[in-house]
């Protein structure tokens, strides 16, 4: 693989012409974890397959590798290649915009997101649960990726924020029909985390970008006490530089009128005690 310098949202380098993201690489494994899952669901492997599977209470409580595998154990299905391509599109879209440091952040939180969702549930409730697949993960990125390009048109026609809009609705009815609320709840921080998350990183981009921690120490700031301090006054101006008002006038009509070369040396003297007398003022 060719390799060169790039910054956050170039490729890291190319295979055969092919550019390497971040985003290739999850894709890949991504894609590696679904085969796998095929395979082992086929050949009776399930006992191998809940070694990777989010459950709560976590037994054995060392197996934390769960908290991020969870998302590979998925059964395959007719809509299989879509949901790749979709994570491949939306994943790119956001590295190639704002880094892939960005992209990975936010992939961490939307992963930890069921995982979370269940230990709060099994520690309130005293109900276990499960995190498997990655049906919130997918939504937090569509979300993530509208907020990111809302008015992008998707096949051409409809902007990606009615899509989200759309998908978000119809699999929400679809939770609540099953009365699934757990799933309903992933869903829907997911979502949350993606909105959120991405629109800071938009607003970061701008130069006078404030944390949500710097807006609210804003509002305790003690505000500074103005002054109305009066305009100084022609004759004040002319008492600082210590000269009578006639003459000062006199000699900048004059170099209003013929320059700087109409002036005698005398007067250019006095014009220049004048100047040293105001530098001196602004000084103080």
């Amino acid at each position: 693989m060719a390799r060169y310098l790039s910054g956050p949202t170039q490729p890291f380098g190319k295979w055969n012409g092919i550019p390497i993201y971040l985003t290739t690489i999850l894709t890949a494994i991504l894609v590696s974890g679904v085969i796998v899952t095929a395979i082992l669901t086929a050949a009776g492997g399930g006992v191998v397959l809940n070694a990777f599977v989010f459950t709560m209470p976590l037994r054995p409580s060392w197996t934390i590798w769960r908290l991020f595998t969870y998302p590979l154990v998925e059964q395959i299905s007719f809509f299989t290649p879509f949901a790749w391509f979709c994570f491949y599109w939306f994943s790119k879209g956001i590295e190639t915009h704002l880094g892939r440091g960005i992209l990975t952040r936010l992939l961490v939180m939307l992963v930890l997101v069921p995982p979370a969702v269940a230990a709060v549930i099994y520690l309130t409730l005293h109900v276990g649960g499960a995190a498997i697949g990655g049906y919130s993960l997918a939504c937090g990125l569509l979300v993530a990726f509208a907020t990111l390009y809302p008015n992008s048109e998707a096949w051409g026609w409809i902007p990606f924020k009615w899509v989200a809009f759309a998908c978000i609705f119809c699999g929400s009815l679809m939770l609540l029909a099953s009365h699934d609320m757990p799933a309903l709840a992933d869903l829907w921080i997911s979502c949350a985390v993606g909105f959120a998350y991405i629109r800071q990183a938009k607003e970061a981009e701008y130069d006078d970008y404030e944390s949500p921690f710097m807006r609210v120490k804003q509002l305790f700031r003690r505000k500074p006490k103005f002054r109305v301090v009066p305009a100084p006054s022609t004759s004040s101006y002319h008492e600082t530089l210590n000269e009578p008002a006639s003459e000062l006038d006199a000699l900048l009509d004059k170099i209003a009128k013929s320059g700087m070369s109409s002036l005698t040396a005398k007067e250019k003297a006095t014009l220049e005690k004048a100047r040293e007398a105001l530098i001196r003022k602004d000084q103080r």
